[in-house]
């Protein structure tokens, strides 16, 4: 058994983050994954505000920068918002994950591939794992970074209430009818929308659902959306839980930290999960590099936990009332976002902006 200074379960975006900086901090740092090669279902697209908070440049994993928007909904025409510098850019989330670890290693961060956790046992000073296969890794502290599913939430016996729900495939270009822009169509599906996102040479599709029950984002629905759109159906469909759950959870347990979709940190309005991800791990190394981790973490992330409250209350408010919410972001609403997303706001500043513009014509 090797003694880390952290363990870091989850090499997905905020896995990564915390690993990068604890790493360049000079701390033994010890990333337990699940092999890269299986992938994490994901859309991929990186908002403007996530790519600034990445401590090196992503652009080699960058398929578009995205500069336009369509917005649709049944009941509506199609329209376009622009922006003149890119307020998203598209990446394959393998690529990206791949791309951070390696980032991350080159730090001094230490990866191991596992085919899971067999169990987790904490101490009063320090926090002890074995996986499956029968190693068995300790160190001070632990950041659960694995995910909607955690593996480390499961076994510490943490529960969440139901997160957002999403299915995703892809369509090799070639099979594509018309390569499309960067598209949210609302209303074909009941509690939120379709997406096609375009990726050079495929075109990610995908069906997302802002809370679990209000409908069920299935293949066969999927599948009639993508041929309706693009023509034909999409390959290597998967669906997965999204966490959005953090105004609800505590982020602590004992010598553990959650971060990124373990702890909930994806807002639930859109379903953008990568800001969330990079900011919470980076916050946790932060904890962690200071005095009493399991305080300062929750603190440093108070800011964030507000914010996603504010745009709960805004995504319930949203989905209720389509169609007339999509038509006010087809509109200065959505006008105000993409501007702003450019500019890397958050989405809770960017309403506080467009909310200040209707005050002002007021």
């Amino acid at each position: 058994m090797t003694n880390w200074d952290v363990l870091i379960v989850g090499a997905g975006q905020a896995g990564c983050a915390a690993a990068w900086d604890l790493a360049a901090a000079g701390l033994r740092v010890a990333v337990i994954s699940r092999p890269l090669s299986r992938g994490k279902p994901c859309a991929g697209g990186v908002t403007e505000k996530a790519v600034a908070r990445y401590r090196f440049s992503i652009a080699p994993v960058v398929r578009e920068a995205v500069t336009s928007l369509a917005v649709s909904h049944p009941s509506s025409p199609v329209r376009h918002l622009s922006t003149a510098t890119p307020f998203c850019v598209m990446t394959e989330r393998a690529e990206l994950d791949a791309f951070c670890c390696g980032q991350a290693e080159q730090q001094g961060a230490v990866f191991h591939e596992t085919g899971g956790l067999r169990g987790i046992e904490q101490r009063a000073d320090y926090v002890r794992i074995e996986t499956r296969e029968g190693a068995v890794f300790s160190a001070p502290w632990l950041i659960a970074a694995d995910g909607a599913n955690s593996a480390v939430a499961r076994l510490l016996g943490e529960r969440h209430p139901a997160g957002a729900m999403a299915i995703e495939g892809c369509v090799p270009r070639e099979n594509v009818r018309d390569y499309p822009p960067m598209t949210l169509d609302f209303g074909v599906i009941r509690g939120g929308y379709g997406w096609l996102f375009p990726k050079g040479d495929h075109v990610n599709v995908g069906l997302y659902v802002w809370r679990h029950g209000v409908a069920a984002p299935e293949r066969s629905t999927l599948q009639r959306y993508c041929r309706a759109r693009l023509g034909a159906e999409a390959e290597q469909v998967a669906g997965y839980p999204l966490g959005t759950w953090l105004p609800h959870t505590r982020l602590a347990n004992g010598r553990v930290l959650f971060v990124g979709d373990a702890a909930g940190c994806t807002e639930v309005l859109l379903g953008e999960g990568i800001y969330g991800a990079v900011l919470s791990g980076q916050l946790a190394a932060q904890a962690i590099l200071g005095e009493r981790p399991d305080v300062l973490y929750p603190r440093a992330l108070a800011g964030w936990r507000e914010e996603l409250q504010q745009v709960s209350r805004l995504g319930a408010l949203f989905y209720g009332v389509l169609p007339v919410s999509s038509r006010l972001l087809q509109g200065r609403l959505g006008s105000t976002l993409v501007n702003g997303f450019s500019q890397g706001l958050t989405l809770g500043q960017c309403k506080r902006q467009w909310r200040g513009a209707q005050s002002l014509k007021l």
